[in-house]
């Protein structure tokens, strides 16, 4: 299943997840975030599965920045949220969310290696 999420679906987990933020200073990112983990070359997925999508998601909503504070916040929880939606119930333990955090902090990070955390995070059944 290739679940896409869209920028109103980014908005509201970014009022629950960044409560208290204010409005996003840049919409271009969640627009670039949704463009980015449905992508397709030669169609083929960019980035193929559920992990892969989410890592997107989560390196360009955690990586740019367009709120004021709770970028990082809004990053992890659009990950879990992609995850949950896509059939993979997570539960990542303050140390999962804290390597998530030192990744999106790294200037080396990449989807990849977030792609690589995220299946690291226990699963729920």
């Amino acid at each position: 299943m290739n679940l896409h999420i869209d920028v109103p679906w980014i908005l509201q987990v970014a009022e629950i997840a960044g409560a208290g933020d204010p409005a996003p200073d840049d919409y271009g990112v969640p627009v670039a975030a949704c463009a980015r983990h449905q992508a397709e070359m030669l169609d083929q997925p960019v980035y193929d599965g559920p992990y892969a999508r989410a890592a997107a998601l989560v390196h360009t909503l955690g990586c740019c920045r367009w709120l004021e504070r709770s970028n990082l916040a809004v990053a992890a929880a659009t990950g879990v949220m992609y995850l949950e939606a896509s059939g993979i119930s997570v539960k990542p333990t303050t140390q999962n969310a804290a390597a998530l955090r030192d990744l999106l902090l790294d200037p080396k990070c990449t989807a990849s290696r977030i792609a690589a955390e995220l299946r690291t995070w226990p699963t729920t059944t």
